[in-house]
């Protein structure tokens, strides 16, 4: 043989045995991730459902797997976001004033952890570790403000649907919490 096709011949048979071992390009799974959370079937559920999984490289470094589990997060807080003002203005039935209300602070503060979740995102990008813990607690304490504010209302809630979305949420942000620990 011709020294091109022995050079080809040799990457070749060089790239078939890298694909039979997997483990020397391997980077951390989405599965093996959430195997480490405290709501952990939640995590898979959410990533399995997300179009944003879909995009993810192969070789995704942890870093760039806890930003995607973030955005998914983030969209996830902006559908509650957008069910709760949905109740507000087409719900089932009239809300009184004092539901009406603490909908509206729930709707802030959801949108609060967004953005804390946000900045969260690009504090782990320049590695900033106090920022990160910061919007963290941030968002975790949105989140707990809006669930509060529903369960003072429970009982005139029009159905417990956005309740349940948020406690959702709250499990969701537990695990970016978690995520985020295990990266410092």
């Amino acid at each position: 043989m011709n020294p091109i096709a022995n050079n080809v011949a040799l990457l070749l048979s060089f790239f078939i045995c890298l694909s039979f071992f997997p483990s020397l390009n391997a980077a951390p799974d989405v599965s093996k991730i959430c195997e480490k959370l405290r709501h952990k079937d939640l995590c898979i559920s959410s990533y399995r459902q997300s179009y944003i999984g879909r995009y993810l490289p192969d070789n995704a470094r942890p870093e760039v797997i806890a930003s995607i589990i973030i955005k998914i997060v983030v969209n996830n807080a902006s559908d509650v976001s957008r069910n709760l003002k949905t109740t507000v203005l087409e719900g089932p039935k009239p809300l009184t004033p004092e539901v009406k209300a603490k909908y509206g602070i729930c709707d802030h503060e959801v949108v609060s952890a967004m953005k804390e979740l946000d900045k969260l995102r690009t504090a782990m990008e320049i590695k900033n570790r106090n920022a990160e813990k910061y919007n963290m607690k941030s968002a975790v304490a949105n989140v707990e403000k809006c669930e509060k504010e529903l369960t003072s209302v429970e009982a005139q809630l029009p159905d417990k649907q956005q309740f349940d979305e948020v406690l959702i949420l709250k499990k969701m942000l537990e695990n970016v919490e978690d995520v985020v620990k295990n990266l410092g």
